[in-house]
């Protein structure tokens, strides 16, 4: 693509023109579904952060600068587009019930797949608990790792159930966070939302 003609489109897509944004679309919609589909591993998904790129180019539209790379910019606002994707994921319940799929995952034969994903899973869910705090720690693994009820740890530890619920609570919350950090999160979320 010529650089002056990319300019000119930039220039007339700071004014408003659909003619100039329908140009850009058609120079980098497959580039970056492509890229979104190759960390997602889902079409419906890779398609609405596409739309979602654009629709942010088109209101970020005045803002544009002809000297900056249009390439490079539409890449970074996909990158984060996926980002916000994975962290609404990671915030569902499915997250919570992730080990519980993936246990049962091993019963399937044709599931070498997933009980590879399962095992990157466990080792960045120990590698994130040893960020957590002693007590969080054990609550989590007594309840989402053996199956303890709220009740049933507070009675054991001998602490209240609202302080069994606030560590757990905290102890989800930073799980999540860090663990946004590793790819695999997401696609293993993915096969969660996507499975067949």
């Amino acid at each position: 693509m010529d650089v002056d003609i990319l300019k000119s489109y930039i220039k007339e897509l700071r004014k408003g023109s659909h003619k100039a944004f329908n140009a850009i679309y058609d120079m980098y919609a497959d580039k970056l579904f492509g890229f979104a589909f190759a960390h997602t591993k889902s079409r419906e998904m890779a398609n609405d952060i596409v739309q979602d790129t654009f629709l942010k180019l088109w209101t970020m539209r005045e803002t544009l600068l002809e000297d900056r790379s249009l390439q490079a910019l539409l890449f970074a606002i996909t990158h984060n587009k996926m980002i916000d994707m994975f962290r609404t994921q990671i915030n569902k319940v499915e997250f919570e019930d992730y080990i519980e799929y993936a246990e049962s995952a091993y019963l399937d034969d044709n599931a070498t797949e997933k009980k590879i994903y399962y095992d990157d899973f466990l080792k960045a869910l120990k590698l994130c608990k040893s960020l957590l705090p002693l007590r969080q720690i054990e609550i989590f693994e007594m309840n989402r790792e053996l199956g303890k009820s709220i009740e049933e740890i507070a009675n054991q530890l001998k602490i209240s159930e609202q302080t069994v619920k606030n560590q757990l609570t905290s102890a989800m919350k930073t799980l999540r966070t860090e663990l946004v950090k590793y790819n695999l999160v997401y696609l293993l979320l993915l096969e969660i939302c996507f499975i067949a």
